[in-house]
């Protein structure tokens, strides 16, 4: 019975993190107003904000105005629902769940990013915080983490101010929260592994558009690519 549950759990998180998105767009607070219709501003009820179960019931529309419900919550709700079935671990509780939190928060910053190339320091800063706990009581800091992180911040300074301000302002401090969840050996693969993938999508973004002046949100390839290395029976 732990799977249907955790699946459910993640869901509802899923539908909290779709909210976060999208009002952190929009420049609303996340508190209030309460849940309502994007489209005719009717308040939404506990039944009508059921995870995926609404979304299915309801097909898709709104109980009150019939307008279509976007696709992006029902898709973010299962999507964080497998999450927490892939990462919570009943046997390292407290260790996993911090882990799975870490991962919904680099989810939220990297949709933010990938919608509206905006980067929320509360938001990074509350992923830091989490890191800190998470390493001091499963990591530890050690000098070779601090050596890690030091010269790893001069080199990313460095090509920044060489490419005349090109790379993204909130990109290093997104690095950085995410290397308090990693073991030493791990980070340079995270830093690797983000700059492949930009490589790659940017490849294809260039020859779609047929030009290399396309801005790319960087931090969704930095998230895919922590969310591969803490992939359980990932060795490296």
């Amino acid at each position: 019975m732990i799977y249907p549950v955790l699946f459910f759990l993640g869901a509802i998180f899923g539908s909290f993190a779709n909210l976060v998105i999208n009002r952190k767009i929009k420049g609303e607070s996340i508190i209030s107003p309460p849940s309502h219709c994007e489209s005719c501003g009717h308040r939404l009820y506990p039944w009508d904000l059921v995870p995926i179960f609404s979304f299915l019931f309801l097909k898709g529309k709104c109980r009150y105005c019939k307008d279509k419900i976007s696709y992006e919550n029902l898709i973010l709700e299962i999507i964080v629902g497998l999450l927490a079935l892939i990462f919570i671990n009943t046997d390292e509780l407290i260790k996993s769940t911090l882990l799975f939190f870490a991962i919904l928060l680099a989810l939220i910053v990297a949709v933010i990013d990938f919608k509206s190339f905006d980067i929320y320091m509360n938001q990074i800063s509350i992923l830091a915080i989490i890191g800190i706990v998470y390493r001091y009581n499963f990591l530890g800091f050690d000098f070779s983490f601090i050596k890690t992180v030091l010269l790893f911040s001069i080199i990313y300074g460095l090509i920044y101010f060489v490419s005349q301000n090109s790379l993204g302002d909130g990109d290093i401090y997104f690095f950085l929260a995410l290397f308090l969840y990693l073991p030493n050996n791990r980070i340079i693969y995270l830093v690797l592994f983000s700059i492949w993938l930009g490589a790659i999508s940017g490849i294809f973004i260039a020859y779609k558009n047929k030009t290399l002046k396309i801005p790319i949100p960087f931090c969704i390839y930095i998230f895919l690519s922590f969310l591969i290395l803490n992939l359980p029976g990932v060795y490296l």
